[in-house]
């Protein structure tokens, strides 16, 4: 059994050693329209690179290059490859992986900009192309699925959901690393595998400004290694600040962008950027003061904390009657960041033009946040003392675009640079290569002298990556509760905790009050159904939060804990406080009120917030979205929206026990016209996955036996829905055919029955005779895997009640049947064919009733 199926003899013959040039002229054509801008000469040399399916791991570009623009050469070149009636030479996934400080990212604008210009009558050819690969998807179809860190593809699950369809994903090296590895932060069981099996298997990862996150890209050069199947992920270093000296980085050299010195590439690399090194001083922040209240046209001020942002953005205002100072930090939440660039302050530092000779002065005063995701270019910038790789990145955001002079000045103290601790090392040795400079910081004097290694952020100690921890982490049916000593995957990520403290998410939602008392199991649903979105979410320093809300007045408000394994627990806060490791890149939900939320979108724990009034309490929950999703409180609410469809409701307990209490209904928007029916029929159902797995199998390239393998498991892998204790629970009680959906489904009456066990009781005796032992396998495991178990367990609870002693049968070679499989197939081709045959599940019940998750 192979995975993919061999080239043929029409693919075999295409040559692409040299592409004609006429594919080259078109690729332009393609990108003006794509982009709005001609294609630079290493954007060109990029496109024939990737045309021939090879992808340079080390990408080195200066500032101002246009590197976003890899995410349209990667899909120009891969509709490339369809024109030609190819099989992609190049992953079908592009994932853009930003750093965690991103506040706000030009990743998710290029993205949003080409799902709106493929819709153009100019890109029909290049539409047309991308349709061909994927499964129904028409040529007037949006063939490019995005997911995205906000806006209105924020964190949608639009790319997980067709294999076959090009997909964009923009994630921060949390979001994207922990899925990657089997333990997707806030992830339910359901769906840590069939993150992992989708971005470690025909899937390109771009790590942007991989210079900041070391520990990240030493990771994918290693799973790179690790990682079998004919179309594993494969890994870009994308930085103007490149860590290492290495031979293999792209392009070679940038000779033919500067041979024109005319052209907007060579103004930008030589765009005027003087430096000025402030004497050392005792009080770093007086001077950063007094520099920054001097009016200058455009001025950027970068300051150590948030705390540092407010109070220098509150002297300016002072200082300057009608003047409003925009602040940015990590620790805004999502709802007010994304309203930055809609900002009229903001949008003087993100023109390209010259500011005009009468424009009044404007400031904007960041953290560390500031420096990367966003093309802000300022006339002035205003800097406290950090490593050099993280002050190259704040001059990327002075003259960006040679639209004026820019001046660089860099404030620091003698208490910096004193001793003989590392950070004072690395400090002096910046200075030093600063002073190196001869007072420019232009891109061009910043590539041919690049900063020595002693002056770069200190590289955190890596953890190794060994074969059992694969192993450990993709068992992913065993939750955190029952398997504490596994490790968590933070190391792997950022290295040791010293470079980077884990991080805690809060949001804050008016129904945490009531749902904290229901069950967990309702619990889980409403946020399976209506997740925690980025809009919604402050960003905290883990210990400091803990810290924080210990010594806070709010210990007895109740609270949810969304912990990283998608576990989920409800209490007060001063209990939930009890175990802090639960803390750890968890999502803590509160009712509205439970800290003071600023203007900013910064919140204050030591701030008392029993005065505020309904309004203020109001603007805490942001979780609805006019037209996307909507919560409604009977009695209380308004009706829902129209188009919105019922995913779940969750009822609360009342005060007095025969009373009825209030329902909370949670509505999302339909991706289907018309309404879906109240139920559907077990054999249909059966009969239509089976179709569509072997479609998606087939149209993945996969080999004949896999195709039949779907098709046959998808005609079983319902089976256990007919048992008379399903049923009930479907509201099919006059014995007719058996259902496999139902709007009137009720969980509880299943008491933990899992239907994927029972149809593995019924499938085993029907398997076709001609299956090799590798082949039976892996048909009966989709069948047991298509909800999330069988990775390696089926819990107790599980078991047919009328076959207990087969169940516990089957179960355990379920188990040992999973071992088989990953230790033949590997942990992610095991996942990704897992992936694929629950997307056929999912597809064929695109308009069908929505079935509680523990159905």
């Amino acid at each position: 059994m192979n995975l993919h199926q061999p080239p043929t003899e029409a693919e075999q013959v295409v040559d692409l050693a040299s592409p004609p040039v006429d594919v080259v002229s078109t690729f332009c054509r393609e990108f003006a329209s794509v982009t709005g801008s001609n294609p630079f000469a290493w954007q060109k040399e990029l496109f024939t690179t990737l045309l021939h399916g090879n992808v340079p791991q080390r990408v080195d570009l200066p500032t101002g290059a246009g590197k976003t623009s890899v995410m349209a050469i990667w899909l120009l070149a891969l509709a490339e490859h369809s024109k030609r009636g190819m099989a992609p030479r190049l992953p079908r996934r592009l994932v853009w992986v930003v750093d965690r400080r991103v506040v706000v990212d030009q990743a998710t604008e290029e993205a949003d900009r080409l799902v709106k210009r493929l819709a153009e009558p100019g890109l029909a050819e290049v539409r047309e192309a991308l349709a061909k690969l994927c499964y129904l998807v028409g040529p007037g179809d949006n063939p490019l699925a995005v997911s995205t860190l906000r806006g209105e593809r924020e964190d949608n699950r639009e790319w997980s959901g067709n294999p076959t369809r090009p997909a964009i994903v923009v994630g921060t090296v949390d979001m994207v690393g922990s899925r990657l590895l089997f333990s997707g932060y806030g992830d339910s069981r359901r769906r840590r595998a069939l993150h992992a099996g989708l971005l470690g298997q025909d899937t390109l990862i771009v790590n942007d400004e991989a210079h900041l996150t070391p520990a990240f890209g030493a990771l994918l050069s290693r799973l790179a290694d690790q990682i079998r199947g004919k179309h594993p992920f494969r890994y870009m270093l994308l930085s103007a600040t490149q860590r290492e000296a290495c031979g293999d980085v792209f392009p070679r050299n940038l000779n033919a962008d500067l041979s024109n010195k005319d052209s907007e590439f060579a103004k930008r690399y030589r765009a005027v950027k003087r430096l000025h090194m402030k004497a050392p001083t005792d009080k770093p922040k007086d001077e950063i003061r007094r520099l920054a209240l001097t009016p200058n046209r455009r001025t950027i001020v970068f300051v150590r904390s948030p705390e540092d942002a407010r109070n220098l953005a509150a002297a300016i205002e002072k200082e300057h009657d009608g003047a409003r100072v925009p602040v940015i930090t990590g620790t805004q939440r999502g709802y007010e960041r994304d309203k930055l660039l809609d900002d009229a302050i903001v949008k003087c530092f993100l023109s390209k033009d010259p500011p005009r000779p009468d424009a009044p002065s404007c400031w904007l005063v960041a953290t560390s946040a500031g420096e990367v995701g966003i093309d802000l270019s300022a006339d002035r910038v205003i800097t406290d003392l950090d490593t050099a790789d993280h002050l190259l990145q704040r001059f990327g955001r002075l003259n960006r675009f040679d639209e004026t002079e820019g001046e660089a000045y860099v404030v620091y103290s003698t208490k910096q640079i004193a001793g003989d601790k590392e950070e004072a090392k690395r400090l002096k040795a910046t200075i030093a290569y600063l002073k190196s400079l001869d007072r420019t910081v232009s891109p061009e004097r910043l590539r041919e002298q690049p900063p020595p290694k002693e002056a770069m952020s200190m590289m955190p100690n890596l953890a190794p990556l060994l074969p059992w921890l694969v192993d450990v982490w993709s068992m992913t049916s065993i939750n955190a509760g029952e398997w504490p000593s596994r490790p968590a995957v933070e190391p792997w990520l950022r290295g040791d905790e010293e470079v980077s403290p884990p991080e805690t998410y809060v949001a804050w939602r008016k129904d945490t009050q009531e749902l904290a008392d229901v069950s967990v199991a309702d619990v889980e649903e409403a946020f399976e159904y209506f997740p925690v979105l980025a809009r919604e979410r402050v960003k905290q320093y883990t210990q400091k939060l803990c810290d924080d809300l210990e010594h806070s007045s709010y210990l007895d408000r109740p609270a949810i804990l969304i912990a990283a394994d998608g576990e989920i627990y409800a209490d007060n806060l001063g209990k939930l406080l009890e175990t802090p490791h639960r803390f750890r890149y968890a999502t803590l939900v509160l009712p509205p009120g439970v800290g003071y939320l600023d203007s900013n979108g910064m919140v204050d724990w030591s701030r008392r917030t029993d005065g505020l009034s309904e309004m203020e309490l109001e603007r805490y929950d942001v979780a609805d979205i006019p037209g996307k999703r909507q919560r409604v409180r009977i009695p209380g609410d308004a009706k829902p929206e129209p188009g919105l469809r019922l995913r779940c409701t969750v009822e609360i307990v009342g005060e007095d026990e025969n009373e009825e209490g209030p329902r909370w209904m949670y509505f999302t928007a339909s991706v289907w016209n018309l309404a879906p029916p109240s139920q559907q029929f077990l054999q249909e159902h059966q009969r239509q996955v089976a179709g569509v797995a072997a479609e998606l199998a087939q149209r993945l390239g996969l080999d004949e036996s896999l195709v039949r393998i779907f098709r046959w498991a998808g005609e079983w892998h319902d089976k256990g829905k007919d048992r008379p204790v399903w049923q009930r629970a479907a509201g099919n009680h006059d014995a007719g055919p058996p259902l496999a959906k139902s709007a009137r489904f009720n969980g509880r009456v299943l008491g933990g029955y899992r239907h994927e066990l029972g149809s593995l009781l019924d499938a085993e005796a029907q398997l076709p005779q001609d299956f090799t032992a590798e082949e039976r396998d892996l048909a009966l495991h989709l069948i047991a895997a298509h909800h999330g178990w069988a990775r390696p367990h089926f819990p107790d609870r599980a078991y047919d009640k009328m076959a207990c002693r087969s169940s516990a049968r089957t179960a355990l070679e379920s188990a040992r049947r999973f071992g088989r499989l990953q230790q033949r197939l590997g942990a992610w081709p095991l996942a990704y064919l897992e992936a694929i045959f629950r997307s056929a599940d999912a597809i064929a019940s695109a308009n069908t009733p929505e079935l509680p998750i523990n159905a």
